[in-house]
Parts: C-alpha cells; structure tokens; sequence
C-alpha cells in the first residue's frame, strides 16, 4: 500500500467518524426542557399542542437563585387560556 493511498483512506475515515459524531455535539440540549414544559402543560389537563411547544421552546432564565420562568413562554401560554399557577412552573421547566 503507497503513502498517498494510506492518507486518504485515514482522510476518509476521519470525515465518517466527524460525520458520525457531529449530531452528538451539536445536539440541542433545550429539547428536553422544552418536553418538561409541555408534559408539564399536558398533566394539567390541556392539550399540549404545537402552539403550547412553541410557547415552551422559550428557555427559562436560569439565575444563581434558580430558574425563572421566560416572559415570552408564559405569555405564549396565557394567550392559550393557561392559568398562571399552571404557566409559570411549565416555564420554569423551559
């Protein structure tokens, strides 16, 4: 086997190894967030539709004093007719 042949056959294999591990890394960590919000939403007896997901995808402000919930969630909520005793947690889940 030639040193060229070797090099791009290792080329090859990296770019299956960077292309494998690419969705890993790049992985949006607010997909379970935006899940605890909604199922959060849904155990309270609503419907946990697209519109209550795209209120959801709003990521609650985390603080050193803890999780607050984002202004823009709670108010994607409340435009759905969702209690605030109901929102404010959910978004806080965001």
């Amino acid at each position: 086997m030639t040193f060229q042949r070797a090099k791009r056959m290792a080329a090859a294999a990296g770019v299956v190894v960077a292309a494998g591990a690419l969705p890993i890394l790049v992985a949006s960590p607010a997909s379970a967030t935006q899940g605890a919000c909604t199922n959060y939403v849904a155990s309270h007896g609503y419907f946990a539709g697209p519109k209550v997901k795209e209120a959801c995808s709003h990521g609650a402000i985390k603080t050193p004093f803890g999780s607050w919930p984002n202004p823009a969630c709670t108010l994607g909520l409340a435009q759905l007719n969702i209690k605030n005793a109901v929102s404010d947690p959910a978004c806080s889940r965001a």
